[in-house]
């Protein structure tokens, strides 16, 4: 007996054709609520290393600051990082047998 298609079974077909189809880009594919999930993660981490850089440049910029309006920071970094002394002081440097060159 041959297969006849009247004009609602066709249209009940097409329609369960088009609800498979959008079923399937909601789940799978691009704008999916997988997709969406992995945008929001790669939001999260972005918002998170953000974060730390603005921190980051508020230190710097306390920092540029602080060498700009005084004289205190320039002194503290010529004696930390480029051991320098003010005159009719002495300096000593303490070295730790443990540490120390040994030949």
């Amino acid at each position: 007996m041959p297969v006849t298609l009247n004009g609602r079974s066709l249209f009940i077909a097409g329609l369960l054709f088009f609800i498979a189809y959008f079923q399937t880009r909601l789940w799978v594919g691009e704008g999916s609520f997988a997709d969406l999930r992995a945008v929001q993660r790669e939001l999260h981490q972005r918002s998170s290393d953000n974060d730390l850089l603005i921190a980051r440049n508020e230190r710097l910029a306390e920092e540029v600051r602080a060498l700009k309006t005084g004289t205190a920071a320039i002194e503290q970094r010529a004696r930390t990082e480029l051991g320098m002394v003010k005159k009719n002081e002495t300096f000593y440097l303490l070295v730790d047998e443990n540490t120390a060159f040994k030949e």
